[in-house]
C-alpha cells in the first residue's frame, strides 16, 4: 500500500535549506518527496499531518532500553531531594511486598539531596531489615545494599564493601544475577522499553545488553516485529562464539561494550589529578592499555565494532592509546568512545586524526555542569571548562553522535541540553544538535545508507513534532505527535 503523508513541514536533514510538504512511502521506503501531484495521485492512503513538523526519526546512540523497561517495576528515586524522602517511597513499596522480596530503588542522585551523602548499609537496615534492599545511583556505577541483600552476594564478587554496603562498578552491573530476572521479565521489559521509545520519537537505538538480554531480544524478534531498529552491543566478556549478525529487519548484533572507568558521580571515573572534593582519589582505571588492546584485537578478528566507556581524562588517554594500532579497522568498523566527558584539546585532535567516533550525552552536561553543580565540585572550575566540550568537537569535525544513557531517555531534552550547555562557548545550534541525534547516529551505527535523512530511497522512519525545533522558543515544550517506523505508524497523538 502506498501511503501519502501530506500537509506537513518536512526538515529532511539532507540539506540545510531544503524543505517540502509531503512524501510518498511504499514498502517501508520513501519513494517520492517533491512531486506533490504524484504523491496525491499514487497514494492508496493519505495521512494528513495537520501542518506539523516532520524530521527523521531520532537515533539514541547509547541506551539501556531493556533496563528502562525493567525500571518500571522498581522504585524511582530520581525526583527525591533527601534520603528521608527516598525512605518514604521504599516503605510504600514494602507495603506491597512480602517479607524477603527484593526492593530495588533506582536513580537516586545524592548530589541533589539537601544532605549530599550516599546512604549506608546501616541506613537501609533501618528501612527494612527483613527485605533485601539495594539502591542504585543514577550513574549506574555505584550502589548500596543492606545486610539482607549482602547475604545474597557471593564473597568472590569484586568491589563490594561489606562493612559500608557500598557497591561499585561490576558489582552494580551484576545485580541482575541475584535479583532473579527471568527471560520473560526481560521480554516484557523490552516491549515496555519500545513503547517508551516510540512515545519519545525514537526509531532506532544502540542498545547495550548482556548475553541474557541478547537472547531475550532474539526470542522476541522471532515472535513479533520489534518495530524499532535495535543495534545491540554485548558486554565483551559474554560474547563467546557469537559473531556480528543481522537477525531481521529490526535486530542486529553490531559490537562489544567494555568499561575503561566509572563515573564522576561515583568518583570512579579515572582522572590524572585527584578529585577536588576527595583528595587522594583519582578514580578507577578498570582496564590498562594492554588489556584494552587485547580486547580490541579480539573484537576486530570477528568484525565487531568496539564501544569503550571512558569518562575521565586518564581513561580517555588510555583508550585513545589502545586504539592507536587499529588505524584501518577504526575507519572500517567505526570504533567508538562512549561519553568522553573530560577531553583535552590534544585528545580531540588525536580522535579526529584517527577517525574515532564519539557517542556523547549532552544531558550529562546540562544536569551536572551547572555553576556550583556536581561536576564543579568533583573537578573544580578549571577542569569543568573541559567537560563535555560540544562546540570544540564540532569545530574539530569529530563525528559525534548523541544518546541518552536513560538520563532521561528523551532526545528533545538532549537537544535542549546541547543548545543550552552551561558553558556558553560550548553551546551548539539546534540544527547541529538534530544532526548529532539523527544523521550522525546513523553514521556511527553504520546505517547511513538507509537511515538519518528523509530522502528518496531511504527508510521511512520519522517523527512528527508539534513545533519546528529550529524556530521553537523552548524545545522542552515540543510534543511528539506521531512516530513512524518502516512506514508504519507505531505511535500517534494526532
Amino acid at each position: 500500500m502506498a501511503k501519502g503523508f501530506i500537509n506537513c513541514n518536512v526538515i529532511p536533514l539532507a540539506g540545510r535549506s531544503e524543505k517540502f510538504h509531503g512524501f510518498l512511502v511504499e514498502d517501508g521506503y520513501i519513494t517520492c518527496i517533491k512531486d506533490y501531484d504524484r504523491i496525491m495521485k499514487e497514494s492508496d492512503q493519505k495521512i494528513n499531518l495537520k501542518g506539523y513538523t516532520v524530521i527523521p526519526g531520532f537515533i539514541d546512540s547509547h541506551v539501556h532500553l531493556m533496563q528502562r523497561g525493567i525500571k518500571e517495576k522498581m522504585v524511582d528515586l530520581s525526583d527525591t531531594d533527601s534520603f528521608e524522602e527516598a525512605k518514604y517511597y521504599l516503605n510504600k513499596e514494602m507495603d506491597k511486598r512480602e517479607e524477603g522480596e527484593w526492593i530495588i530503588g533506582i536513580d537516586f542522585d545524592d548530589t541533589k539531596w539537601k544532605r549530599a551523602r550516599v546512604p549506608s548499609k546501616k541506613d537501609l537496615d533501618e528501612v527494612g531489615e527483613n527485605y533485601p534492599i539495594i539502591l542504585k545511583r543514577i550513574c549506574g556505577h555505584l550502589g548500596v545494599a543492606n545486610s539482607k541483600a549482602l547475604e545474597m552476594i557471593d564473597d568472590s564478587w569484586e568491589n563490594v564493601d561489606h562493612e559500608s554496603g557500598i557497591l561499585k562498578e561490576n558489582a552494580v552491573w551484576n545485580l541482575d544475577d541475584i535479583v532473579g530476572i527471568t527471560k520473560e521479565d526481560r521480554k516484557e521489559a523490552i516491549i515496555k522499553g519500545i513503547e517508551i521509545a516510540h512515545e519519545l520519537g525514537v526509531t532506532s537505538v544502540h542498545e547495550i545488553v548482556d548475553r541474557d538480554g541478547w537472547e531475550a531480544y532474539v526470542e522476541l524478534d522471532e515472535e513479533r516485529d520489534l518495530e524499532l531498529r535495535v543495534r545491540c552491543y554485548l558486554h565483551y566478556d559474554e560474547v563467546g562464539d557469537l559473531e556480528p549478525i543481522n537477525k531481521s529487519e529490526f535486530l542486529s548484533l553490531r559490537g562489544i561494550k567494555v568499561f575503561a572507568d566509572g563515573s564522576f558521580g561515583g568518583r570512579t571515573a579515572a582522572l590524572w589529578d585527584d578529585y577536588s572534593d576527595d583528595p587522594g582519589n583519582n578514580g578507577l582505571l578498570l582496564r590498562d592499555k594492554e588489556q584494552l588492546q587485547d580486547i580490541i584485537s579480539t573484537a576486530e578478528s570477528k568484525g565487531f565494532q568496539c564501544m569503550i566507556h571512558a569518562i575521565g581524562d586518564r581513561a580517555i588517554d588510555t583508550v585513545v592509546d589502545a586504539y592507536s594500532d587499529s588505524a584501518q579497522m577504526i575507519k572500517e568498523l567505526r570504533h567508538r568512545i562512549e561519553h568522553a566527558e573530560l577531553l583535552s584539546d590534544e585528545n580531540i585532535k588525536r580522535i579526529r586524526e584517527m577517525g574515532l567516533v564519539l557517542s556523547v550525552q549532552p544531558n550529562f552536561s546540562y544536569k551536572w555542569s551547572q555553576p556550583g553543580g556536581m561536576n564543579e565540585k568533583r573537578l573544580g572550575k578549571e577542569r569543568l571548562e573541559r567537560c563535555d566540550p560540544l562546540w570544540n568537537l564540532q569545530r574539530a569535525l569529530v563525528k559525534t553522535a548523541f544518546g541518552s544513557d536513560n538520563m532521561p531517555m528523551s532526545p528533545l531534552f538532549g537537544i535542549y541540553s546541547a543548545t543550552n550547555h552551561p558553558l556558553l562557548e560550548q553551546r551548539i545550534s539546534t540544527y547541529n544538535a538534530l544532526q548529532s541525534y539523527i544523521t550522525n547516529g546513523a553514521y556511527v551505527g553504520r546505517d547511513e545508507k538507509e537511515l538519518g535523512e528523509l530522502t528518496e530511497g531511504k527508510k521511512a522512519d520519522f517523527v512528527v513534532l508539534s513545533e519546528n525545533p529550529l524556530d521553537a522558543e523552548d524545545i522542552n515544550d515540543i510534543e511528539v505527535k506521531m512516530t513512524v517506523v518502516n512506514g508504519e505508524i507505531v505511535y500517534s497523538d494526532l
